[in-house]
């Protein structure tokens, strides 16, 4: 390339770009093998434009690939799926990579001008270390509008507040953005900070028999606001995006059926995916031909919850699960003598008053007995709002919050509470626990205990926010002392990674502390920050608890960007053995029950682990917290992946496991994935929505 790649540029994505043009324009497989070089079965010599350079390849050679080394393993599995993507018949589903095809016939819509659902696939390519080839696919559906703009809304209407996405079969270019009003300008008036009319702009990519057609009829346009810019865009080139929100909005009774028929159950789930596979060709080049059905090549099955009474509740009894442990033991550890604080709108006193014995009686039946004094606020500005923080004794411990439902204060013309209420009680050190009105209305009116699975929720989190310990986990596998979360959140609206942070748990599962870091340039840690949150968290938090670290597990939220030497070269000088895991939370093979002619829910605590990889895929949800009859359908599972440590691959699954068992603020119903990561997560949503200020240390769980 002339002048080289950009300082600023990923190359691995650049490269990644070469690799899909590179393919398209010989015709053959082609796939990315690390940054700036590819792998092809024939020569490569025709050059592509990519990101505005000529990208011509310059070097070839014979390599061969191992299965049994993992970075070769990588390349196998990029060309396979370049493979892939010709395998799939075009006259049949619309793609552009294999973790999108969807087809073109939809499975059910409803109405002239609502939406319809299509059946959608996510494919993935793994390479076995034997080198055998597997494919999971994920099923479900993607919905689309069945209209343009111009056939929803007239010029001069009022347009709402709704997400919309350029139509890609009339204008090649992606996009979304927000609906914004109707533009003063015409599709061929000449705007003066464009250049050109928009009619202009269109040349080439816009569908030159529509574009001359709507040049004839000159309608006019519609504001967009893309990102931070607001431009000018053709109705009949939009459809609205399809947020399960505006769906709902448009056309009710088409969301009411993909509500019901989305999630599927095992049975119905294996057979979409089945009905995929067999409408592929063969894989060119390689010549691989798949074989539809289930397999567990390569994994072992294991079942971590063999020793299923770990969970520890008070008078050090046992139980299998944490809702029947508080129920029928109450609490490992009360706070003691502590007070909660209830807290609602002042128009709501009968709901204070109800819900007050409730508390008392719920805390008294789980062995953790407390105070409880009402407090009122005002519903209306949010300058109403920030002053209750300091209008709450100093000795509260907790507060429980009754707000209005979600999207009720717009309804009525005042300020959400919800938001300002937990950022000012937060950085007075209050933790809270936020309660709708809809839910407490239905906790008084069925007089609730704890055989309630929601107010048994809530009564664990005010017990553990206010210092308490509802269970522990008894003798963690293994020999880890601490585990540290690591996660990056990224802000859907503006694409910023707005929180780096961390979570400590000790080995019982229940002591446990966050810090989180100022905003991220990206998905990768910094490995400063890693060495800073194991001081912060492990070394003098471990400290302030009297405990002794000599290993420590670190769990990645998703793939492991960082460099991992430099994070362990960082931490050379803590004297305690090293983990470092990834923890992948979306798109991993589902588990089920099989007894060779159909599917069912499989009981959780369920795993299969690959030793020759380092993974494992963990059911952390499933039975007996839902029944195979139950609408939530099929549940997800997480993968592990060990990327250095002493501490072998099944014990860190089981290890993993047993932390989803301890989310303290839901006993009722396994949260899934290990707490490390789930509280992670919740402390960099805290520092991005500003309930706390970026390098403070949260300690105890005031963040669940």
């Amino acid at each position: 390339m002339d002048g080289g790649v950009e300082n600023h540029w990923d190359r691995q994505s650049f490269t990644s770009s070469v690799a899909y043009y590179l393919d398209r324009t010989h015709g053959t497989p082609v796939a990315s093998a690390g940054p700036l070089s590819v792998i092809s079965v024939t020569g490569l010599s025709k050059p592509v434009n990519v990101w505005g350079k000529r990208v011509t390849p310059v070097k070839t050679e014979t390599v061969q690939l191992d299965p049994k080394k993992k970075r070769d393993r990588e390349h196998l599995r990029a060309f396979v799926q370049s493979c892939l993507r010709r395998a799939v018949p075009d006259d049949t589903y619309t793609y552009k990579f294999i973790n999108d095809i969807v087809r073109n016939d939809p499975a059910f819509s409803t109405g002239t001008d609502g939406f319809a659902a299509h059946p959608k696939h996510e494919v993935k390519v793994q390479i076995a270390s034997d080198g055998t080839v597997l494919a999971h696919v994920e099923s479900g559906y993607s919905i689309k509008s069945k209209s343009t703009l111009d056939n929803l809304f007239s010029p001069g209407s009022q347009l709402p507040n709704m997400k919309v996405a350029h139509d890609t079969d009339r204008y090649a270019k992606e996009g979304q953005g927000w609906l914004k009003g109707w533009s003063e300008f015409n599709y061929t008036d000449y705007i003066r900070d464009v250049g050109s009319s928009i009619a202009e702009l269109h040349e080439g990519t816009a569908d030159e028999d529509w574009r001359q057609r709507l040049i004839e009829e000159n309608p006019r346009l519609v504001k967009v606001k893309y990102g931070s810019m607001v431009g000018n865009q053709l109705p009949h080139f939009l459809r609205l995006s399809p947020r399960p929100e505006q769906v709902q909005r448009q056309d009710y009774d088409f969301f009411s059926q993909f509500i019901s028929r989305r999630a599927m159950m095992p049975d119905e789930k294996y057979d979409y995916s089945k009905s995929f596979f067999e409408s592929l060709s063969r894989l060119p080049v390689i010549d691989l031909e798949f074989e539809p059905g289930p397999t567990n090549h390569p994994y072992k099955r294991i079942n971590v919850r063999e020793q299923n009474t770990r969970l520890v509740f008070s008078g050090d009894q046992q139980s299998n699960t944490p809702s029947s442990g508080l129920r029928e033991y109450g609490v490992y550890a009360s706070p003691g003598r502590y007070r909660v604080g209830l807290l609602t709108p002042s128009q709501w006193e009968e709901t204070l008053q109800e819900l007050t014995p409730l508390l008392v009686k719920g805390l008294n039946s789980i062995g953790a007995p407390a105070g409880v004094t009402g407090y009122h606020y005002d519903l209306g500005d949010i300058s109403n709002y920030t002053p209750v923080a300091h209008e709450i004794r100093s000795e509260t411990d907790a507060v429980v919050a009754v707000v209005p439902n979600k999207g009720a204060a717009d309804d009525f013309g005042i300020d959400d509470p919800h938001h300002e209420l937990k950022r000012t009680l937060m950085r007075k050190g209050i933790p809270t626990q936020m309660l709708q009105k809809s839910s407490a209305q239905e906790l008084i009116k069925q007089r609730a205990t704890p055989n309630n699975d929601k107010f048994l929720n809530i009564l664990s989190a005010i017990v553990a926010k206010a210092g308490g310990t509802p269970w522990q986990v008894d003798s963690l596998p293994g020999k880890t002392d601490a585990f540290m979360g690591l996660d990056v959140t990224r802000d859907s609206e503006s694409g910023q990674h707005s929180g780096a942070s961390a979570s400590v748990v000790l080995a019982d599962g229940t002591t446990f502390a966050a810090e989180s870091t100022t905003q991220q340039g990206g998905e990768k840690f910094a490995a400063r920050h890693v060495e800073q949150f194991v001081r912060d968290l492990v070394v003098d938090f471990a400290e302030g608890q009297e405990r002794e670290i000599n290993r420590v597990c670190i769990m990645r939220d998703g793939k492991v960007h960082e460099d991992i030497d430099a994070v362990r070269e960082g931490l050379s000088e803590l004297d305690a053995e090293i983990d470092i895991v990834g923890v992948r939370k979306r798109g991993q093979p589902r588990i089920a029950d099989y007894n060779g002619t159909r599917f069912k829910i499989a009981y959780k605590g369920m795993a299969f682990v690959d030793t020759d990889r380092d993974e494992a895929i963990i059911h952390g949800f499933g039975k007996p917290e839902i029944r195979d009859d139950n609408p939530v359908g099929t549940p997800q599972t997480f993968k592990l992946v060990r990327h250095s440590g002493p501490t072998d691959i099944e014990t860190l699954a089981r290890q993993a496991y047993w932390l989803s068992e301890v989310h303290v603020g839901s006993p009722a119903k396994s949260p899934r994935l290990p707490i490390p990561i789930e509280y992670a997560d919740k402390a960099a949503e805290y520092v991005r929505k500003e309930y706390v200020s970026p390098g403070k240390v949260i300690e105890g769980p005031a963040y669940i």
